[in-house]
């Protein structure tokens, strides 16, 4: 009976199992603090590696225009900028020599690469293939401090930074096409001489378009359509082999201008002129349609319209008198100037405004905000020397399959809301002369992106 009730009290026994529970809950709590080190150690050092690619990437960035080349070139400048940043912030005292990848390997130490164009992330990344930004990697194994414990020796940081231009223009005389949204359609050509394009919101191009720019830059979306493959035609300028991407809305260069005030009525207001007349600066209050067979001529001054110019087919407006600098500036309050097809336009604005004609410099055609959308629908012989300014309204080019206009222009300059190249048109511009910005470096600045 005694052995029976001893064997039933240490069966029962409550004191050793408090003890081995204590002792569980102590293990797991070193290993969550364990691992509270580990991961804290690695958030320190991440965070030290960002700032030192962010600081990499400036550096790398700031000499792309000093490279004899763009375009997936990185330069002996690059690599020696970025190391020295690398110093600079404590990172290593060691030269790193970087290397040109779109894919990140682990590492045995500390390495660099360099990309000008980034491509690490690929198409998910909006400055993709930009030959004006530089990309940095940064990758660097850290051993842990308690990890090995759980099977985890190392783990591979990695820290990826770019910077660089958000308006950079290789090489011209600036920027003669600015707008919110190009739309080039099927076999509509754009050919300019020494200027650039920017795109500001969605770019559309389709089977065969071609271009021909110092630079064309977008912002926002690219819609290739049917533009796949070699059916479209990029001549481009600063290593680019199509339009390429930048990561910063640019403001409308001309978006400062003063709108003339509206004159007197001009001497010769009438709404149907007569063939070979000529008529004056001022103030037409419901514009004026030039007939068929006829051709107007405008003597150089501010012509401020109420209404449209209409030019028919077969009918001409020139500007005898737009020579040695002297020119036209139409602004229009409503309506616009339409040129239909088989017409001939031949207009050229003032190279430096009059106070005493109130024409404004280098303007030819300027919209207000109830002016209606323009088309250029014209003849061979048309040409329009100056800026096209249409800042809430869309500029059609539709001359027609096989038509060229506008090659006799001195230089000409599209700062429009939207721009829309129909099928088969062919627009020349020689030049803008910088009326939209000049130089290497022009509507945009340097700046980290990522």
């Amino acid at each position: 009976m005694t052995i029976a009730i001893r064997t039933w009290r240490l069966w029962n026994e409550e004191n050793g199992q408090a003890l081995v529970l204590g002792a569980l809950c102590m293990a797991l709590l070193m290993a969550a603090m364990a691992l509270a080190v580990d991961v804290g150690y690695m958030h320190i050092r991440q965070a030290q590696l960002q700032t030192a690619a962010d600081s990499a990437a400036l550096a790398a960035g700031l000499e792309i225009s000093n490279c004899s080349s763009t375009g997936g070139v990185v330069c002996s400048n690059m690599k020696t900028a970025a190391e020295k940043a690398l110093i600079e912030d404590a990172i290593t005292s060691a030269t790193i020599t970087p290397t040109s990848k779109c894919s990140v390997p682990s590492s045995t130490g500390l390495a660099m690469i360099i990309n000008v164009g980034p491509c690490v992330m690929g198409s998910s990344d909006p400055n993709n293939g930009d030959a004006y930004m530089a990309e940095v990697v940064l990758t660097e194994p850290q051993s842990t401090i308690f990890g090995s414990l759980f099977g985890v020796s190392t783990i591979n940081l990695v820290a990826r930074s770019e910077a660089g231009e958000a308006y950079y223009l290789s090489s011209g005389g600036g920027n003669c096409i600015y707008t919110q949204s190009i739309t080039i359609n099927s076999g509509g050509r754009l050919d300019l001489t020494n200027c650039g394009i920017y795109d500001g919101g969605s770019l559309g191009t389709d089977s065969g378009a071609k271009v021909t720019a110092s630079t064309f830059l977008y912002y926002g979306t690219w819609s290739p359509d049917n533009c796949n493959g070699n059916s479209c035609k990029w001549t481009l300028g600063g290593g680019q082999t199509q339009p390429t991407h930048t990561n910063a809305a640019q403001s409308d260069p001309l978006a400062n201008l003063t709108a003339p005030s509206q004159p007197a009525t001009s001497s010769t207001n009438t709404q149907t002129p007569s063939n070979g007349q000529t008529l004056q600066p001022g103030y037409y209050p419901n514009g004026f349609n030039i007939n068929s067979g006829s051709t107007v001529n405008l003597s150089p001054g501010l012509y401020y319209m109420g209404g449209s110019i209409n030019v028919n087919s077969g009918a001409g407006l020139t500007c005898t008198g737009c020579t040695g600098g002297a020119g036209v500036t139409l602004y229009f309050t409503g309506g616009s100037l339409q040129a239909n097809s088989g017409s001939s336009v031949e207009l050229s604005a003032p190279s430096a405004g009059s106070t005493s004609n109130g024409d404004v410099a280098n303007m030819l055609i300027w919209e207000g905000t109830n002016g209606q959308d323009m088309t250029i629908d014209s003849g061979s012989s048309s040409y329009y020397s100056g800026v096209i300014y249409l800042p809430n309204q869309t500029l059609t080019l539709n001359s027609g399959s096989g038509t060229t206009i506008n090659s006799n222009s001195t230089a000409t300059a599209l700062d429009v809301k939207s721009l829309m190249v129909d099928s088969g048109d062919h627009f020349v511009i020689n030049g803008s002369d910088s009326y939209l910005g000049g130089g290497t470096e022009t509507l945009g600045s340097f700046a980290l992106a990522e």
